[in-house]
This record gives C-alpha cells, structure tokens and sequence, in this order.
C-alpha cells in the first residue's frame, strides 16, 4: 500500500474520495453563493459531506442533499415577510458550524458507522437494508433525523407565515409568531410534507440503486416485461415503511422540538418592535416573558429533539419489520 493510502480504512482508495470531495465543493459553494451558509457553516457541511458522501448506498447522499437544499429554499421563501415577525431572521440563512452540526451530526455518525460495520461487505449494496436487522435500525435511524429535521425546518419557516398567530402547544393559548412552542395548522402540515420529502427521497434512492445492482432483472431488451420482473423484485412493506417513517418522523419531531421549545427555551416579547426578542429590552421598550425556562438554546432543542426521534424511528422500524 502507498504511502498516500495509508491514512484510508484498507480497501479504500484515494479515486474513491473525488465524488465526494466534489459533492461537498458544490455544498459549500452553493451555501456560501446562496447565503445559506456562513464560512464556518461551510466548513462543517464539508465535514458532515465527507463524513456521508462516501458511503456507497445513495440513500445516505440522496437524503443529505434533499434537506440541505430544500431546507434553504424554505428559509428563503418569503424572507421579505419573516424579517418583520422575526427579529434574528437572516436571508438565505446563513447557518453557522453550530446550527450546522446541530442538524447534521446524527446522521453523520450514523453514515459513518454504516460505514464500519459493512466496510468489509463488497460495494455495500443496498440489499443490506433488506437482510440486516442492524443496517435496517441504522437506515431508519437516519431517515429519522433527517425528517424530524427537515420536518420542523419547513414547519418553522412556513407556520410562521399562518395567517392567524400560533398556538403554545403547553397552554393552548394564542402565542405571537416566533415563539418557541408555537404551533400552527399550517406549520403541521409543513411538517409532514418535510418528512414525507425525505421519505420519499429515500425510497426513490434505493429503487434506483436495485436496478443498477441487479441489471438482470431490468434490461431495456426486455421492454415492459423487465419492468414488471424488476418491480415485482421489490418489497412494498419496506418501502411504504420508509415512506411513512419519513413523514412520521417530521411530525412528532416537530411536536417534541415545540414542546421541548415550549418548556426549556425562554421566549420573550418585545412589545415596542412587536416581535419575538433576545435582546435585553432597549429604552422605552417593555420585554414580557412569554413561556418556558432558560435551559437551552434553539440549536441544543434540535440537536435533542433529532436524536430522539432518529433513535425512535431505527428501533420502531426494526421491530415491525423484523
């Protein structure tokens, strides 16, 4: 073995690190173009890239992609308006190496151990996830935090445009927007199509790597018959597993982010800028308190509330399907 090589798990080469390597210029870039994503922040997501992108299965890139990428378009959608009912919106985003790592370590380190349990097993093929109790707790495992994740990102920056103001999800009561525990019939339903999304993009992902990894079923000689020969290879419960775990997980990640929100981070009004504050209150302001305690901040709740739910979902997943 080189001397180049020698730092890389045994069986993986340096031509293997240029997909990725490339993947996460494009993340970086595009952050940093977009605004999306602050230096640091860019920094992080090509560690959490490298740390993802070289895992063989697509599932684990597919997913990583569509929340990063549909996560910023919503935080974009309608900036103009969210700057006025929130008072530390920033356009595009611009999430730094801690709001970065907070969404993304948990996945990161469940691609990496995906990675060090199979790294003998040749190509990793996505039949794994079929075969292998421990590689189906770790796929749902991660498609769990990625849908609680995106799930309450699209919950967040659309339920704040509800026409009418949320509701704290402890009291019940009217809350202005931006409070943390605040929930809305819109951003509900934001939160099972964030999910969903994820699901989806799993399910899609792994459809398209069986056929790459079983050419003999599907071949474009055969016309229709190998379609239906390649379908009828799939498993629909596990699919419609992923699918439903995708939006389940967006769901009740969004629940507990709220209530953990609701209960463990303090929010505060300021009734002169009439907006959801962090600020000590300025001269000729009033600052009321609205709910909860001063125990975390919001990347510490999405951090808690993702591993929660990502574990929920590996270990709920695995006992219904096996």
């Amino acid at each position: 073995m080189s001397s180049s090589n020698s730092l890389l798990p045994s069986g993986m080469a340096v031509s293997s690190l240029l997909k990725p390597a490339a993947l996460c210029a494009f993340l970086a870039y595009h952050g940093l173009s977009k605004r999306s994503l602050a230096p640091s922040g860019a920094l992080a997501a090509t560690v959490v890239g490298m740390g993802t992108f070289t895992n063989s299965p697509y599932v684990f890139g597919s997913v990583l992609l569509a929340f990063y990428l549909s996560s910023s378009r919503m935080t974009k959608y309608k900036s103009q308006i969210k700057k006025t009912l929130e008072e530390d919106h920033q356009e595009g985003g611009g999430r730094t190496a801690t709001q970065v790592f907070s969404n993304g370590a948990t996945g990161t380190a469940l691609a990496l151990a995906f990675q060090y349990i199979y790294w003998t097993t040749e190509s990793r093929p996505a039949t794994l996830f079929f075969t292998d109790p421990r590689a189906t707790f770790i796929l749902f495992s991660y498609i769990g935090h990625y849908a609680c994740c995106n799930g309450d990102t699209w919950s967040s920056e659309l339920g704040i445009l509800n026409k009418s103001w949320p509701t704290l999800i402890t009291t019940f009561k009217k809350v202005p927007p931006g409070t943390n525990g605040g929930v809305s019939f819109l951003g509900l339903k934001a939160s099972i199509a964030g999910g969903y999304f994820i699901g989806i993009t799993a399910t899609l992902s792994m459809i398209v790597q069986l056929a790459f990894e079983t050419p003999s079923l599907w071949q474009f000689s055969k016309g229709w018959s190998g379609l239906e020969t390649f379908v009828s290879s799939l498993d629909p419960r596990f699919f419609l597993a992923t699918i439903a775990a995708g939006a389940g997980a967006g769901l009740f990640g969004s629940l507990l982010d709220s209530l953990m929100g609701a209960t463990m981070q303090k929010s505060k009004y300021s009734t002169k800028n009439k907006v959801i504050t962090y600020k000590p209150a300025e001269k000729g302001d009033e600052v009321k308190d609205i709910s909860g305690l001063d125990i975390l901040d919001n990347h510490q709740v999405n951090f808690f509330s993702s591993l929660i739910v990502s574990l929920a979902t590996g270990y709920l997943a695995t006992k219904t399907l096996w």
